[in-house]
């Protein structure tokens, strides 16, 4: 690409200088009349070399040579920037390419074995599917898409917590209503109807678990379901598929699956006996009945591992679990778990715990992504106060509005509301917290799926009347709008390697709301159909080239298109 080419010769010169381990970056300017990359050596360069930077920067774009293939022109500006200008038969050979839907996306990998697992959604059972996990999953599957786009397999795992307090709080609840009604209360009810239950059980528990005799009961029945009591174990297996059952229906919804569901049940024996081996080797010490790893000499939080009650708390199970995911699939480069920051210093703990048990196997191959929060108008989301915002609910109040302000679109509400919601979260920074807005999310206006799902449907009914194929490509005369156009059409694959490489996909987001604009632009000041000669078929392929590349990068944010809106 163009800008390996860039940085190659700019690093040949830094190695001229006798200068070393400088980072050079090459950025796309704000302004198209700044060129199409900038780079901002000198002004990284003043310290060592104590000069101007301008200076400095005619002296690097002096030693360049007098024409870099494929670069039209080189230009230095105060106070230190070089710019860069792609020439445009270059940029007419990326227009062809892209409006043939062909991209050549650069490799991203991050380690040899080009093998990643991201590890996204977890639900936990007998709790709703919320707007948190919602935006959870939105990133996972984007994650996964633009990671297998620049050159890697990927594993999709999914880890659920099917025991643990919460668990046992529910189940304390349904128990209650067993008690009043009978176990045939169930046998009638929709699966809606058992996941309502089932939010209102988990409440009732909560609640108890303020009683001191209830507690007791709670931590109880805890215990039943770890040691598979038959006393418990027929409804837990029950009112947990009911869960998982629920689940599926929302991936399906929203076009993720799994090659492996973890289950937290999976780890509690295996945890302890990890645990034990720790606590043996001098890796985990007690404290207070429990086991607990002192991060002190590491700069960590103290964290326990095992409780005072013997049980094995999520630290313990995290360790049979980093066992299981590191084993089943072969070797993996990363592990990236998409998970919110509270957990922060429970993974800085459990993968240094991790890297001390072995750390070819572990090191550096663990990453928390961390994303913001979903916040309402009334705070942060709570179970225990029922101001959770169902994402299933949600979906449905986005798709009535998607009805009510578009006509007739049929089966294309349905994709233009999963689009909505997803778009909603992805455009956003992801560890940044975040207010939902319905209006917005279906807004015609603004930083919008539907915005970029009018743009789409706009380019490929422009190319549906299209009734006379164009063969000339004699060179045309570019005004403003199609170089801007063009210039901007070849930052594509460069987005998307970008977003990779950050696990970002808001890049690829702000990208498309950016070329939407632009060709939005082009099209109401530039006449396509109408356009004679070597003009249309300029604005023909520029037309195609938008089309496809809205298409693919909606694609790698998890998002379908639709043919009319």
């Amino acid at each position: 690409m163009i800008k390996e080419q860039i940085t190659k010769e700019l690093n040949a010169i830094l190695e001229k200088m006798n200068i070393k381990d400088i980072d050079i970056s090459l950025d796309i300017p704000s302004k198209p009349e700044h060129g199409d990359f900038a780079s901002s050596i000198a002004l990284k360069l003043t310290k060592i070399l104590k000069k101007n930077p301008y200076e400095i920067a005619q002296e690097i774009a002096s030693y360049l040579p007098k024409k870099i293939q494929d670069v039209e022109k080189i230009e230095v500006i105060k106070p230190g920037f070089i710019n860069f200008w792609i020439s445009k038969n270059q940029l007419i050979s990326h227009l062809d390419r892209f409006a043939k839907g062909t991209f050549e996306f650069p490799k991203v990998h991050l380690g040899i074995n080009k093998q990643i697992m991201v590890e996204f959604a977890h639900p936990n059972t007998l709790k709703l599917f919320h707007i948190g996990h919602l935006r959870n999953i939105s990133i996972g599957e984007s994650i996964v898409r633009i990671l297998e786009a620049v050159g890697n397999k990927v594993i999709r795992a999914n880890y659920q917590g099917d025991v643990g307090l919460h668990t046992a709080k529910c189940m304390w609840g349904i128990k209650q209503m067993i008690k009043e009604k009978g176990e045939h209360m169930f046998v009638s009810l929709t699966l809606q109807e058992k996941i309502a239950l089932i939010g209102k059980a988990y409440a009732d528990g909560q609640n108890a678990y303020e009683n001191e005799i209830k507690k007791q009961e709670i931590i109880d029945i805890n215990r039943q379901i770890y040691e598979k009591d038959p006393k418990v174990l027929d409804l837990w297996k029950k009112t947990r598929q009911w869960s998982l059952d629920y689940y599926e229906v929302i991936y399906k919804r929203l076009y993720s699956s799994f090659n492996r569901y973890y289950f937290e049940s999976e780890s509690p024996e295996r945890g302890v006996e990890i645990v034990k081996g720790l606590l043996k080797e001098g890796v985990l010490e007690k404290s207070k009945g429990a086991v607990v790893f002192n991060g002190k000499k590491y700069g960590l939080d103290t964290r326990v591992f095992i409780n005072s009650l013997g049980f094995p708390t999520y630290e313990g199970k995290e360790l049979a679990l980093a066992e299981k995911e590191f084993t089943e699939f072969g070797e993996l480069d990363k592990c990236i778990h998409v998970v919110t920051p509270e957990q922060t210093s429970f993974f800085k703990v459990t993968f240094k715990v991790e890297e001390l048990i072995d750390e070819k196997k572990y090191g550096n191959k663990q990453y928390h992504l961390a994303y913001g929060w979903v916040n309402l108008s009334t705070g942060k989301m709570s179970s225990r106060t029922g101001n959770v915002v169902e994402a299933s609910w949600l979906l449905d109040e986005i798709k009535k509005r998607i009805n009510k302000k578009f006509n007739n679109l049929e089966e294309a509400s349905e994709v233009l509301t999963i689009a909505s919601a997803k778009y909603a979260f992805l455009k956003n920074t992801i560890a940044n917290d975040i207010a939902f807005s319905i209006d917005e999310s279906v807004s015609l206006d603004g930083n919008s799926a539907p915005y970029l799902l009018y743009t789409y449907v706009r380019t490929q009914s422009i190319l549906s009347k299209n009734t006379k194929t164009e063969t000339t490509k004699a060179t045309p005369s570019y005004n403003d709008e199609e170089l801007d156009i063009l210039r901007f059409i070849q930052q594509f694959e460069i987005e998307v390697k970008h977003s990779a490489e950050e696990l970002a996909p808001n890049f690829i987001a702000n990208y498309l709301f950016d070329l939407a604009k632009k060709y939005n632009l082009f099209y109401q000041k530039n006449p396509i159909l109408k356009a004679d000669g070597s003009q249309k078929y300029l604005r023909i392929q520029i037309t195609k080239a938008v089309g496809h590349i809205l298409k693919t990068g909606l694609y790698l944010l998890g998002i379908k298109t639709v043919d009319k809106m």
